[in-house]
């Protein structure tokens, strides 16, 4: 299969040079890897010319720059309106991520099932176990996958077949859901690789974690009311079902941590659906600082996943 990767971001010179080594560095055995295209959407910083200098160092790699930032899926549709015609699967990552050995052709496979259309890894924080936040943000991730495991939601790197993607609404602010709407609409399946681990870093501070939920949130209850569907971690019951397997009831601290950010995130999607009810949108997003330092060289980058039976 011929794979082409886009990147779109907005001021990731932390990370860029980091995430292309990792995609690029992939070993693919049933697939090539014919480009990476790294959207730069208003980029303020050194971004655009660490790409450039990538390029320069690997014909692969391509930048393509918007003089402003006009979100994500902007951002998606700009390299969309001129994407490669003969490839068959396209990557979709963030910019702040790093793709694990093997990562890629993982994805690839899934595809020879005919019935998957859309396929993703698994994230796993670079932040550490300890803390408040860091207990928080490696349970909610954690949860994701339990999830996941039963009804995928595909988030931070999917992969899917190039003939089902068409442009996405320029006010989604959310990407990967409104293309797991796509695939769904068009009869295939979504088709979860949790073997397949990417890095990525969570929010370090309440208000972070706040923010990033918020929107995420929004964007949710904003697709559900524009397409009907609804991504598997919108359902209450589904959450609150793999939630309860997490609680110890011997370490208080770390139970705690459970519980703050199931209200956290309780008190997030009510004013997500408040930002959706009054028209305040969120394609544009305000970025979670904390949640954007650099996620290579962390002491936990290669911290084992857990679920809820450790």
């Amino acid at each position: 299969m011929r794979l082409t990767a886009v990147i779109p971001v907005y001021n990731e010179a932390n990370n860029i040079a980091s995430m292309l080594d990792s995609l690029l560095n992939q070993r693919l055995t049933t697939s090539t890897l014919v480009e990476a295209v790294v959207v730069s959407s208003g980029s303020t910083d050194s971004t655009p010319d660490i790409v450039r200098a990538k390029s320069a160092a690997d014909p692969r790699v391509r930048l393509l720059t918007q003089d402003v930032r006009l979100g994500k899926a902007a951002a998606l549709n700009a390299y969309l309106r001129e994407r490669d015609p003969t490839c068959d699967l396209i990557l979709i990552s963030s910019g702040d991520v790093l793709l694990q050995p093997g990562f890629l052709d993982l994805l690839v496979r899934a595809f020879d099932d005919p019935k998957v259309g859309m396929c993703g890894g698994r994230p796993v924080p670079t932040n550490p176990r300890d803390g408040l936040v860091g207990r928080m943000v490696h349970f909610m991730w954690d949860l994701h996958h339990e999830i996941g495991l039963d009804e995928p939601k595909l988030g931070e790197a999917v992969a899917v077949r190039a003939s089902l993607i068409a442009e996405l609404p320029r006010e989604s602010p959310v990407d990967e859901a409104s293309i797991e709407a796509q695939i769904a609409s068009h009869g295939y399946r979504l088709h979860y690789v949790p073997e397949a681990v990417l890095a990525n870093r969570g929010p370090s501070n309440l208000r972070d974690f706040v923010k990033q939920r918020r929107r995420i949130a929004a964007g949710h209850y904003w697709l559900r009311e524009t397409t009907g569907y609804e991504v598997s971690t919108l359902n209450v019951g589904r959450v609150v079902r793999r939630a309860l397997k997490y609680p110890t009831f011997t370490n208080p601290v770390t139970d705690f941590a459970y519980v703050a950010a199931a209200g956290l995130e309780g008190v997030s999607r009510l004013l997500g659906y408040f930002d959706l009810k009054r028209g305040h949108s969120h394609a544009i997003w305000s970025i979670a600082e904390s949640a954007h330092d650099t996620v290579a060289g962390d002491d936990q980058a290669a911290d084992q996943p857990k679920t809820a039976n450790g």
